[in-house]
């Protein structure tokens, strides 16, 4: 029997498995299932691993890579994933009426103000990492989101606005500049 990081299998229990498979049960067509699939998935490894202590990333990125291969195959990964939270694809999920409320269903502890900021987190590193520029239609879609929030331009957070340490950043940053 292979032996886990204790944190690396809180992370991702038979619980949390369930949940995210259960999630892309609702999607209209296969596309859509995986989308929601993928995208549940990244925004849960990002809100966990979000956190002050050290982790074990390679423990924890092999048992989620195992949880996806078994879910959706072969060619995806949780970088893959991530890597789809900062295209544009990722709009056809985020604009269905089901997965943000069946999302935030099943992750109670992951409001939609965190959620902006993890896709928002993730897609400056992602652009960063590969030298693409930010603008697009996701960011537009996350600078229309934050309006309505209260988060102005210039970065300012609404006083309901639930934000990462700066530390947190920089660890996730720096996580995936390694994995890439």
């Amino acid at each position: 029997m292979k032996r886990y990081s204790y944190y690396s299998y809180l992370l991702l229990d038979d619980h949390v498995k369930q949940k995210l498979t259960n999630i892309c049960m609702y999607g209209n067509n296969r596309e859509q299932a995986i989308g929601f699939f993928r995208l549940a998935t990244g925004l849960y490894y990002l809100s966990r691993i979000m956190v002050e202590d050290e982790l074990d990333f390679k423990a924890i990125d092999k048992n989620f890579n195992r949880f996806i291969f078994q879910v959706i195959g072969r060619g995806h990964s949780i970088t893959s994933a991530l890597q789809y939270m900062s295209s544009k694809k990722v709009l056809w999920v985020l604009e269905s009426r089901a997965f943000l409320n069946l999302f935030m269903d099943n992750f109670p502890d992951i409001p939609f103000s965190r959620i902006l900021i993890l896709l928002t987190v993730n897609l400056s590193v992602s652009k960063k990492i590969s030298g693409l520029s930010i603008a697009g239609p996701l960011r537009d879609w996350l600078l229309k989101q934050n309006a309505m929030l209260g988060i102005t331009d210039d970065g300012n957070p609404g006083p309901d606005a639930q934000l990462p340490s700066p530390s947190q950043i920089k660890r996730f940053s720096l996580s995936l500049v390694t994995a890439a």
